[in-house]
């Protein structure tokens, strides 16, 4: 009973696989439509990329000022490794999205354009 439920349910979704691309066979994409097409959600994975790179280096930036004076209350529950380890990491997080401004060969996938 089991195996016949699962070769009806695999032949459902096969069938069911070949409907949308009957409906779409009679409109001709070109394969430049389609790599535009894909553009789209790039565009927006990298403004994504690029605010979630800003926000959280800034916010080590912030936690290693923070670190940084109960470093100086407290040398040892605060190491200064530590500091140095979120002062470094929030430059290069926020400098991170900067690169393809600096680079001569980058293109920036990106919703906003600055002129």
């Amino acid at each position: 009973m089991k195996r016949k439920l699962f070769e009806y349910f695999i032949v459902g979704i096969i069938v069911l696989s070949m409907v949308p691309s009957v409906a779409l066979a009679a409109k001709s994409l070109g394969l430049g439509t389609v790599a535009s097409n894909l553009m789209d959600p790039v565009s927006v994975m990298a403004d994504f990329l690029h605010s979630a790179c800003v926000l959280v280096g800034g916010a080590f930036l912030f936690a290693s000022i923070i670190k940084y004076f109960e470093h100086r209350r407290s040398p040892t529950m605060v190491p200064m490794s530590t500091v140095v380890f979120l002062l470094i990491a929030g430059l290069v997080l926020v400098s991170l999205p900067l690169i393809n401004y600096v680079s001569t060969n980058g293109f920036p996938y990106t919703l906003i354009r600055f002129k």
